[in-house]
Order: C-alpha cells, then sequence, then structure tokens
C-alpha cells in the first residue's frame, strides 16, 4: 500500500503526441491492450439526432472503443417527485413510461451503428418515493436510497439491454419524455433542452426521433452500479455520529444497494460484467465532513478496519462478501501533475492506483470482495483546459502530454484494465456545470491538441540506472490493426533521420548493441522502450500499416535528466 515510485520526469515536449511504437529483437508489448472508454452525456444523450450522430462519429474517430452513458432513475421512473410509490412492475422497462427512454434508447443504437461499445451506469438521482429525503428539497434526491428499489430499477435496465427487448411501436406524440424536477436541472447543468425541461434551449434543438425500428434493442454488455457513491452529491448520508466516532454511512448504504442490486442485474443478464464503486478519487480527509475518501469508503464497505482487519459489530455483523465483475474509479488529478500523489493516503488520484490496487487484491484475498473486484476499471479522467475555463491551471496545449503521461503511469498497472476520457467537448458556457471544461475539443467543435493526440497518446521521459541515462518511450495506438515500426533519431537541429535500435528494457539495453529493427507490434498493445539518453538528439517514430501507408510521427525532444547523486560517486571512489 505504499504510493506510485516513478522517476519524475522533466518537461514533456510539445512534440510528444504521436509515439505509436518502439520495437526490440524479440521484444514484446509492455502490456496487454487496454479497452478505451468516453463519456459525455451532453452530447451523446441530449442533443438532436445529427448532433448526437456526428458526436459519436468523432468518437469513433479517437480510437474509443466504448461509451458510457447514465441511465437516470430520476429521469426514466414514473411519477419521481411523488412520495406516494406509483403501482407498477419496476423490473418491467414495459411499465416506465414509454417516452422517458427515447434519449437513452436512441444513443446505445446510434453507438451501435458506430461500432462501438456501451457501458451503462444504473446512477442518479433517486424518485422521492425511493428515498427518505426531506419534502421541501427540490431535486437531486438521495438520502438513504431504498437498496430494493434499486435492485428493481437495475434489473429493468438491464432487461431492456440484454439484446432481446424490442420496445413497442408507438405513435410519434405519445413517447414525450416526461417534465421532472430533475430534468430541468440537468437542462441546466448541460446547457440544453432535455426530458421536457423548462428551461429554454441556447438554440432551436428538436427532441429526437423516435425509434420504431422493428429489431430489438442492442445488448449491452458492461453496467455500473451507482456513480461516485463515496460523494455528498450522489449519495446521502455520507457520514454518520456513532458514541464519539464518525462511521461512514455511504458505504453502509452502498453495500445493501450492492447486495441487492447485483443478482438482480445478474438474473436477466448473465453475461454481462457488473462494475461496482465507481469512487470519486478525492474526498475530505475530516471524518464527518463532507464526503469519503475512497479507501476510507472501501475499507467501510468491506467492512474492515485501517489494516484491513474483519469488523464484524454494528453495521457490520453478518457481513456478506461484496459481489462485483471489477472495482471503477475516477482517479483525477486535475490541479497537479498526473505523477504527484495525494497528501492523504485514503484519496485515490492516478499516482495513488497502486495502492488501490493493493487494497483490492488483499481483500479478494482474504474474502471481502468477489475475485473480480481484484480489476481495476479507470471510468472517468480529463483534465480541464484554460481557455476557456480561467481557474485551470493548464492550457489546452498541455492537456495532451498530461493525458498521455497519466494513461502511461495507470496503465503499468497490470489491474487497469480499462481507461478514460471525460469529455468529448466542453460545455457551450452557458449551464451552471460549464465550468467543466476537458472537452477534447472546445464547445464550438473546434479541436484541441489533444484531440489529435488521444489516438496516438504517447509520453517520454527519463530515468537513471546506476550511472547511466535512458529515455523510456511509451506510446499505445487504439483500435489499429498491426503494424510496423522503426525508431529514428537525429542529432540537434539536423534533418537527417537514421534507424535508432530500442530496448524492451535497461537490462537490454546495456548488453545489446543491435541495428535498428522493424518489428510487428501487435494490434491495439501499448509498448514500454527505452533507449540511451543522448543531449541534443530528437526521435520520431515511422509506422507502416497493413495498407502499406508509411505513417511518420512528429518528433519528440525527451526532457534532460536529472544529476546524478554526488554520493553516488563519492562511494564509488571508495570501493
Amino acid at each position: 500500500m505504499l504510493p506510485l515510485r516513478t522517476p519524475r520526469p522533466g518537461p514533456l515536449a510539445s512534440g510528444v503526441a504521436a509515439l505509436l511504437c518502439a520495437l526490440a529483437i524479440g521484444a514484446s508489448p509492455a502490456t496487454a491492450a487496454t479497452e478505451t472508454v468516453l463519456q459525455d452525456d451532453a452530447h451523446l444523450l441530449y442533443r438532436t439526432d445529427q448532433e448526437v450522430r456526428s458526436a459519436l462519429a468523432d468518437v469513433h474517430a479517437l480510437g474509443v472503443d466504448r461509451v458510457r452513458l447514465t441511465a437516470s432513475w430520476s429521469l426514466l421512473a414514473p411519477s419521481p417527485d411523488s412520495a406516494q410509490r406509483p403501482d407498477f412492475d419496476a423490473t418491467d422497462p414495459r411499465a416506465y413510461p414509454a417516452g422517458n427512454w427515447v434519449y437513452l434508447d436512441r444513443a446505445v443504437r446510434m453507438a451501435n451503428e458506430e461500432g462501438l461499445k456501451v457501458m451503462i451506469d444504473i446512477a442518479f438521482w433517486a424518485p422521492r418515493w425511493a428515498t427518505h429525503d426531506d419534502p421541501s428539497t427540490p431535486n437531486r434526491l438521495r438520502t438513504e436510497i431504498d437498496p430494493q428499489e434499486y435492485a428493481q430499477f437495475a434489473q429493468a435496465v438491464a432487461r431492456r439491454y440484454d439484446g432481446s427487448f424490442q420496445p413497442p411501436s408507438e405513435p410519434e406524440t405519445s413517447v414525450a419524455p416526461t417534465p421532472t424536477p430533475d430534468a430541468d436541472l440537468l437542462g441546466q447543468l448541460l446547457g440544453g433542452t432535455l426530458l421536457g425541461s423548462n428551461r429554454p434551449a441556447p438554440s432551436p434543438s428538436p427532441p429526437p426521433s423516435r425509434f420504431t425500428r422493428p429489431e430489438p434493442l442492442p445488448a449491452v454488455s458492461v453496467y455500473t452500479l451507482w456513480n461516485e457513491p463515496n460523494l455528498d452529491v450522489f449519495l446521502r448520508p455520507q457520514w454518520q455520529r456513532r458514541g464519539t466516532r464518525w462511521v461512514a454511512r455511504s458505504a453502509e448504504i452502498y453495500r445493501a444497494m450492492l447486495q441487492a442490486a447485483y443478482p438482480a442485474v445478474k438474473a436477466v443478464s448473465p453475461g454481462a460484467r457488473v462494475l461496482i464503486g465507481a469512487t470519486a478519487g478525492t474526498a475530505s480527509r475530516l471524518p464527518g465532513v463532507g464526503s469519503v475518501p475512497p479507501l476510507r469508503f472501501l475499507r467501510a464497505l468491506a467492512c474492515v478496519d485501517q489494516r484491513l482487519r474483519p469488523v464484524r459489530t454494528g453495521g457490520c455483523a453478518g457481513f456478506q462478501r461484496i459481489p462485483g465483475d471489477g472495482w471503477a474509479h475516477h482517479p483525477y488529478s486535475t490541479r497537479t501533475l498526473p505523477n504527484r500523489d495525494a497528501s492523504d493516503p485514503n484519496n485515490v488520484p492516478v499516482a495513488g492506483l497502486p495502492r488501490l490496487a493493493s487494497a483490492l487484491r488483499t481483500l479478494v484475498r482474504r474474502g471481502r470482495l468477489a475475485p473480480g473486484n481484484a480489476d481495476l476499471y479507470v471510468t472517468e479522467y480529463g483534465y480541464e483546459t484554460s481557455p476557456p475555463d480561467p481557474h485551470a491551471p493548464f492550457g489546452p496545449e498541455r492537456q495532451a502530454a498530461l493525458l498521455a503521461q497519466a494513461e502511461y503511469i495507470a496503465t503499468r498497472l497490470p489491474a487497469v484494465k480499462m481507461w478514460a476520457q471525460f469529455m468529448l467537448r466542453d460545455l457551450d458556457g452557458e449551464g451552471i456545470g460549464s465550468d467543466w471544461q476537458s472537452g477534447l475539443y472546445f464547445a464550438d467543435g473546434t479541436a484541441k491538441p489533444a484531440a489529435a493526440a488521444f489516438r496516438t497518446p504517447s509520453y517520454a521521459g527519463c530515468v537513471r540506472s546506476r550511472r547511466r541515462r535512458w529515455t523510456v518511450l511509451w506510446g499505445a495506438v487504439r483500435r489499429a490493426g498491426s503494424q510496423q515500426a522503426t525508431v529514428e533519431s537525429s542529432p540537434a537541429g539536423g534533418d537527417a533521420w537514421r534507424g535508432q535500435a530500442s530496448w524492451s528494457s535497461l537490462r537490454a539495453a546495456r548488453v545489446a548493441r543491435a541495428a535498428a529493427v522493424s518489428l510487428p507490434l501487435p494490434s491495439g498493445a501499448p509498448v514500454l522502450r527505452y533507449v540511451p539518453w543522448r543531449r541534443g538528439v530528437s526521435y520520431r517514430i515511422r509506422c507502416t500499416g497493413s495498407d502499406g501507408a508509411s505513417r511518420t510521427g512528429p518528433t519528440v525532444f525527451p526532457a534532460a535528466c536529472p544529476k546524478a547523486a554526488a554520493t553516488h560517486h563519492r562511494n564509488r571512489r571508495k570501493r
């Protein structure tokens, strides 16, 4: 449970944007390909048909494998603002207002047509009749959620998208979305009109067309149970005072939700992967204040103490193993570099992922979590840029390098099975949530530098081994076929490029002096290579695809290495 120890990189060169691959004699990729998921509910759910289709085409062009969509309980349920539960079969998707599904159905269909897989979050917020919120609370209801009601809703979602469900054909006029308080709130958050909200759209925007095709809805293969349950904005209460100490009440509520909803989903979609957690990476370090840090939340969920030993009293009496097919996490490091860990060890930004992975492995081994939860899925990550957000610490020109460095750090962990981007486009600046600007495109569709780099993320750094310095090169290409690649180098200021040998490890680099090689790179697999560090030398990657076309990446200028510690040389003289 130690923080990640990685070489401290120097400033990343602006040319580090398209390092596709680097190969060596007999070398294999550093890790298997990691699936990429992108979420942007504003542009993938709540825009016109044309806008959604265009956004999905952009997502596909970025090399993304899967889109993440929210099945919002309070937007889909009947009478969500009523204190009295309506009389209906909550496990049957046909019992819900037909019009409330139109946005989600459309996104699932269009994503499938674009060749993208889908993940659905069965998530926020709850209908009033399934919570214990104060009657005066206008929206975002999430206090003491009824786990059985949530499980029935989760089963309805899984049943609708099991691959065999055929929505009933209805006249266009009968499928208008039902207005709700949360619909109006989301209309403000996302800067547009949706689900009959009362807020006028910034520009005319017709509702989505109703799909009335005879074929069933496409199957969804991954679900997540709730979103960021360790944050007050999605689940309440977060803390509860018991005697002289504070306990993470949100973890107890979420445990009951999982125990009810996981088997409910599996009963109708046994082949689907059901992720749990979806924890926010950072919260308050003070017990009883704000939200619960993710590692403290995990320990409370699994009923263990700080040393991961079982707790059998209070809400943990009669504990049963936590189900799940993987742990989702959102390791944002929005205001710091990706290799900067949190000061509070209970918080988990991207540099702290090894602590989370270690805790998950231990809890699985001790029978507190189901075996699948040793796998870690990063389902949200991103960097805001200034412009357009004047408070963001980084500009668009740095976003691509920061995203690549974070992905390099995260995917070096074998436990990490998925990497994420949140969002596709910035919001339009008119909504109350418009201060979140982590898109790869500006709101008007203009590409940021990160859009060009996202399909071919890359990272270049410097490491030391004994008295030698090495340039570490990491790169990946998303959803690409096998390629032939050659690393080329050029002296400072020169334009004469020649083949550059590369090695898969520092040990191999010390014993080999091979000629430059060009070998196949398996589809989608990232690689990690080292070359001797030389002052003023730049690198580029020349790749040839199966179509015979040669593609040369931009020039890479590795950062300078820090000086060696003086004690190393003194000790060597003594020997």
